[in-house]
């Protein structure tokens, strides 16, 4: 997640990043344990020689150093894991035992000026170098070593040898001092550059994640549009299957209505020319069906049409179509069917009806819900046009209505050499 410091890094932008921090914190608790062992080996070193070269101040020399090897020691150990919150505190701390040591060494051992002037030039420089303290810290170490070297050398060097050598020791010293100021700011300088550009970087990576997580999240909404997509796509297919076989059934009976009639009878025309075969046309009519709605009512009409849309739908064969053909007329197309097997189809049709027991109270002789019937064969050898067909099928009815009702006629259609192609397309309309 960015952050003010990482969107917009300038010379503050370090102090108020906590990883930065932490980074600077590791980087300096490094340079001081580095440090501590350098200056607790010189210190160490510097009064070795110290002792070879003055034998009657090595007593007063082993003094004064070993508290401050003693201190190199002790921060070597404790600052890698252990006082990490003042390891700023810890750092100035090693920079100061040089100092120390150096004027210890000064003023016990007079033959050591060129060495002392020398180290005064060169530790607060180091110090800068290899302690990358802020500039607050480092200024409150610079006023604290100038005590430190000053005030001892000042204090005791009036009656050395050497004593006429206190101008050059304060040169030396105000020299190395602004030295290691300039030294500091360039170190300062340097880690600000390189914060500047890390906070830059680590902007425009997290620039990169978040917008490689748009990204993400826009596949995904994608994606999901898409499979919304989809499922809307596969549920309007399905609605509009449904919505083609509900606008070729009947509201009423759930039969076929006359589009699907149409449509099948088109179907059943082409195949007959094509293959050949037979198709039986049984167009049933139910017997003084307005006066059932005159007695009883229109309700109980309808509840007939259903019964004997049922009874239809269970007497007919796999593949055979059943069909409301309007009003109280029904249409029945027996594929395979001959006119040879087209009555015994036909009369068990008009059984079952009579069988299923509907009352009709003014039908008599029956006072059951009859249907007279018209049968005609479609073939290559014996075939007209749809609708003179369905015509020929009608005539058969009303024979069937006229010669007692409750009964079946078939019409045996024009001579075999009278053919004529079918109107396939009068047929579909």
């Amino acid at each position: 997640m960015l952050t003010g410091a990482t969107e917009r890094p300038d010379a503050s932008a370090a102090r108020k990043d906590g990883r930065l921090r932490a980074v600077y914190r590791r980087e300096l608790q490094d340079s001081v344990l580095f440090s501590a062992v350098i200056a607790t080996a010189g210190i160490a070193v510097t009064s070795v020689i110290a002792c070879l070269v003055a034998p009657s101040a090595a007593p007063f020399e082993i003094a004064i150093a070993m508290p401050l090897v003693l201190t190199g020691i002790g921060v070597a150990r404790t600052v890698p894991c252990r006082c990490r919150r003042y390891v700023i505190q810890l750092g100035m701390l090693i920079g100061l035992l040089p100092m120390l040591s150096t004027a210890s060494m000064a003023i016990l051992i007079p033959q050591s000026e060129p060495i002392a002037l020398g180290s005064i030039g060169l530790i607060p420089v180091a110090f800068a170098v290899f302690i990358p303290l802020q500039r607050r810290p480092h200024l409150i170490w610079l006023g604290i070593a100038n005590l430190v070297l000053l005030v001892p050398i000042v204090v005791f060097g009036g009656s050395a040898p050497w004593s006429g050598e206190l101008p050059a020791f304060g040169f030396a010293a105000t020299l190395a001092f602004g030295v290691s100021l300039g030294a500091n700011e360039v170190q300062l300088r340097r880690r600000q550059q390189m914060n500047s550009q890390l906070l830059a970087v680590r902007g425009l990576y997290g620039r990169m994640k978040e917008h490689e997580i748009d990204l993400r999240r826009q596949d995904e909404f994608l994606f999901m549009q898409q499979e919304t997509l989809v499922v809307q796509q596969a549920e309007l297919l399905r609605l509009n299957e449904e919505l083609e076989t509900i606008a070729r059934l009947d509201a009423l009976t759930g039969l076929g209505n006359r589009l699907r009639l149409n449509e099948d009878l088109a179907q059943a025309a082409a195949r007959i020319e094509r293959t050949g075969g037979t198709v039986g046309l049984l167009l049933l009519d139910l017997d003084r069906f307005k006066r059932l709605n005159d007695t009883v009512g229109h309700l109980a009409g309808d509840a007939a049409l259903r019964g004997v849309a049922d009874v239809l739908r269970k007497t007919s064969r796999l593949g055979d179509g059943v069909y409301r053909y309007g009003g109280e007329e029904f249409l029945v197309l027996l594929h395979d069917c001959d006119e040879s097997v087209l009555a015994s189809a036909g009369q068990r049709y008009i059984t079952a009806i009579a069988a299923a027991g509907m009352p009709h109270p003014d039908n008599p002789p029956w006072n059951l819900v009859t249907a007279s019937a018209g049968a005609r064969e479609l073939s290559q050898r014996n075939c007209v046009d749809i609708d003179a067909a369905l015509h020929d099928a009608d005539e058969a009815l009303y024979v069937a209505k006229a010669s007692g009702r409750n009964r079946l006629e078939i019409h045996s259609g024009p001579p075999a050499d009278a053919f004529i192609r079918m109107d396939q397309e009068r047929a579909a309309s």
